[in-house]
This record gives structure tokens, C-alpha cells and sequence, in this order.
């Protein structure tokens, strides 16, 4: 074949692009848990102001959902994704240069702010760059690239931090201070040349030849849906928002109808049981289970490192079964409730397991499953948001913020209330709510049902 007539593959440089971003993103955000005890050895804060100052970054996070979506859509992504980067990059400097609380506080409120705009510009990216029958396995790749950042990003703040570091390159620990400042130079590099690469539209790229456009538009138009399931009810989500509630916008008609209402609510119970694993885990391992610092965070990893494999397995399975089966229905809800339904079953067997090795390698597994649900959704909100995608989607996110929000902000609460036993109980039972939400989800129906 002549060289000039092959789809180049501009497409997949864009998802490469966004698995780095959001690597970085999870980097720098999870980058505070490892370091807790001895940020409040160092500045003098409690462990009840750092839960304080986290939940300032979900509730930000939160309330941002919505407009950063808005913005991405008016601006377009490339504007907006590389100044989020900066401002995220930004507030994590300020963190590091924190000597008082409410630095730290400014910090990850600033933090917070300017992440809300990650997935938001992503989705929308991906609905313009990827057909329906992938978009399962990049939002899964997405989700691994988040936990693979999240775990390593963890894991290195740990042992940067040891009195002995990497034996071959350090001689000397990193304050928590200088790991916050190296961690923010990758957001500034990525964001400059993302600009200048990056165009909002395949057509607009000058990489992108008439190949790999046809590739995209002939993808886009045979993405293995029965037109009764794609092309005929993607025209009714995008027209018909408004006219099945007409006194409604229609942007806030799709929000409210039923699949998104159950989507935003089992994004809620989901967002919030991972945040265990970033925040908590590595503490309670500390002060629990007797380990060190460094095995604490080691072990606190695992869990996240085999949701690396769970979530892209999972995406690869749903975007199969929409190809081979073309129903949504097993493609979405049948890959969430069989992943949902095996971690509920492997993070209650960890609950009742002494030995804390095991009990870890159960939290893996379940963890893997877990996450082996998530492309699932963010799949299937592409799937019926049509062109309110920026807008649904922020609400999603939103819903699974106020989530994450109320987990770091309440779960010191209820340990000193009822223990660590009675919060990882609550915990548990975070998967089982989400799962209930899958069962009555019908992924069929139009925006705007209201019966």
C-alpha cells in the first residue's frame, strides 16, 4: 500500500497525550496521603485539618464540574486543558511552599479548582477523536494511566521521604516540600506542548491525512450499534431533551432524566470507595496494623496497581461485547454489575481477613474488579450524551465528587466515633449502593424519559 493512502494515527497520539495528562494529574493529586504524618510533624497541622484541607480540594473539584465542562466546550480543549495544567501545577506549588495551614488549605482548594477540568476536556475529546466502539477502551486506558499515576506517584513520595532514599541516588531523605515542587514541573512541560500540538478537530490537524478521516468517519458510522440503539436514539438525545420536558433547558432536561440521574448516582457511592485507598489506607496500615512508613505505602499501592489491569481489561471487554452483541445493556451494565458484584464479594472477604499481607492481596482483587467496572460508565455517558457530553458528563463528575468529598471530610469522624471498624463497614457498603444503581439502569432509554 502507498505510504500516502495509510490512515496516519494522529488519534491515538491524542489519547497518548491525554493517558500522560491524566497521570500527571493523579501524581499530583494523590501525592499528599503518603506524606500526611509527616506534614503534620513538620508544619504542625492535625490529622482533622489535613481531612479539612483535602476536602477543600473535592468540594472544589465538585462545584467546578459543570463550568470547566462549559469552558471546554465554548474555548474548545486545547485552550483550556493546558491552562487547567498550569493552574494545577501551580496550586501544587503553592502547597510545597506551605509553612501554615491555610497555605496548605489555599493550595489544594486551588488544586481542586483547576482538576475539575481534566475529564471533562478529555471526554470531549475523545467524543470528537474515537468512534463509539473504542471509546470503552480508551476511557479504560484513562482510568488505568489515573490509578498507575496515583499508586506511583504514592509509592515514590514514600520512599523519597525515607532517611534513606533511593540507596543509588539519594544519600539524604527529599522533604515533603521539594517531592511537591518536583512534582509539579511534568503539568508546565506537558501543558506548553500540548498547545502547540494539539487542534480541537481531526480536520484541523495538519498529522491527520484523508485516510485516517475517512478511518474516523467510517468508524463513527458502522461503530457496531443497530441503528435502533445508536444512530436513531443519539438523534433523540440531542433533540428530544427538550421537547420530553419542555419547560426545562435542555441541557438541564438531559441531566435530569433517569439514566443520568442513576449514572450521577452510582458515580456518587463509586468515586467515594477509592478514596480509601489514596487517603486512608496508608494510614491505617501506620497505625493499625503496626507497619512503617515505607511498607504502609508499599502496601497501600497494591490496590491501586492491580485497578491498572481491572479497568482496562474491562474496557477492552465492553467495547467487545457492543461490537459482537450490539446492545448496550451487556455491554455497560453487564461489565459494571459483574464488576461491581466480584469486588463487593473479594473487599468483604479482606474485611474479615487478620493477616495483613492477605488481607491486602484481597483488597487487590477486589480492586481490580472494582475498576473493571469503571470504564462502563464514562463509556456510556459518551454513548447518550450527544452534543450535551461537557455538561452531562460535569454533572456525573460532580455527583462522584460530592462523594469523594463527604468520604475524606467524614471518615475521621466516624473513626473516632465508632472505629475503623465501623468505617470500613460503611466503606463496603459504598460498592453495594452503586451496584443496586446498575440493576435499575436502562441504558436504552432516550434523555428526557420520565417514566
Amino acid at each position: 500500500m502507498d505510504p500516502s493512502t495509510r490512515p496516519t494515527r494522529v488519534r491515538h497520539y491524542v489519547l497518548l497525550a491525554l493517558l500522560i495528562i491524566t497521570a500527571i494529574n493523579y501524581i499530583q493529586r494523590n501525592c499528599v496521603g503518603p506524606a500526611a504524618t509527616t506534614i503534620e510533624k513538620t508544619i504542625g497541622v492535625t490529622a482533622t485539618q489535613l481531612d479539612i484541607a483535602n476536602g477543600a480540594f473535592f468540594l472544589t473539584y465538585t462545584l467546578m464540574q459543570i463550568p470547566s465542562g462549559w469552558l471546554a466546550k465554548l474555548w474548545g480543549p486545547r485552550l483550556v486543558l493546558p491552562l487547567y495544567a498550569v493552574g494545577w501545577s501551580l496550586a501544587l506549588v503553592i502547597c510545597g511552599l506551605a509553612v501554615e495551614f491555610w497555605e496548605l488549605y489555599l493550595g489544594r482548594t486551588l488544586m481542586g479548582l483547576f482538576q475539575a477540568g481534566i475529564f471533562p476536556a478529555a471526554t470531549l475529546i475523545l467524543a470528537t477523536w474515537y468512534p463509539a466502539n473504542l471509546r470503552g477502551t480508551a476511557t479504560a486506558l484513562l482510568n488505568s494511566f489515573m490509578l498507575l499515576g496515583g499508586a506511583t506517584g504514592s509509592a515514590v513520595v514514600g520512599y523519597l521521604l525515607e532517611p534513606v532514599g533511593f540507596p543509588y541516588l539519594l544519600h539524604s531523605p527529599l522533604s515533603w516540600q521539594s517531592v511537591f515542587l518536583l512534582y509539579s514541573v511534568p503539568g508546565f512541560v506537558w501543558a506548553v506542548w500540548f498547545y502547540g500540538w494539539f487542534r480541537n478537530r481531526p480536520q484541523e490537524h495538519p498529522g491527520v491525512n484523508a485516510a485516517e478521516l475517512a478511518l474516523l468517519s467510517e468508524q463513527s458510522n458502522h461503530s457496531g450499534v443497530k441503528r435502533s440503539e445508536s444512530a436513531q436514539e443519539d438523534t433523540m438525545t440531542s433533540e428530544q431533551a427538550g421537547t420530553r420536558l419542555p419547560w426545562l433547558n435542555p441541557s438541564l432536561a438531559a441531566i435530569l432524566s433517569l439514566p443520568i440521574l442513576l449514572l450521577c448516582t452510582q458515580q456518587f457511592f463509586r468515586a467515594a470507595a477509592p478514596r480509601f485507598f489514596e487517603a486512608r489506607l496508608p494510614t491505617y496500615l501506620e497505625t493499625q496494623r503496626d507497619l512503617d512508613r515505607k511498607q504502609a505505602t508499599f502496601l497501600a499501592s497494591w490496590p491501586q496497581y492491580a485497578g491498572v489491569g481491572g479497568g482496562l481489561i474491562g474496557g477492552i471487554l465492553s467495547d467487545l461485547l457492543l461490537r459482537r452483541t450490539r446492545s448496550r445493556y451487556l455491554a455497560r451494565n453487564g461489565v459494571a454489575l459483574l464488576g461491581l458484584g466480584f469486588c463487593l464479594f473479594w473487599y468483604a472477604a479482606a474485611y474479615f481477613v487478620t493477616n495483613v499481607y492477605l488481607a491486602c492481596v484481597l483488597l487487590a482483587v477486589g480492586s481490580f474488579f472494582f475498576n473493571f467496572s469503571s470504564p462502563a460508565a464514562y463509556a456510556l455517558v459518551i454513548d447518550l450524551s450527544g452534543k450535551y457530553l461537557p455538561v452531562v458528563f460535569g454533572s456525573m463528575n460532580m455527583a462522584g465528587n460530592l462523594g469523594a468529598y463527604a468520604m475524606v471530610s467524614l471518615w475521621s469522624g466516624m473513626v473516632a466515633w465508632q472505629g475503623w471498624e465501623f468505617a470500613l463497614g460503611v466503606w463496603l457498603s459504598l460498592h453495594g449502593a452503586a451496584l443496586l444503581c446498575w440493576l435499575v439502569l436502562d441504558p436504552s432509554k432516550p434523555f428526557g424519559e420520565t417514566s
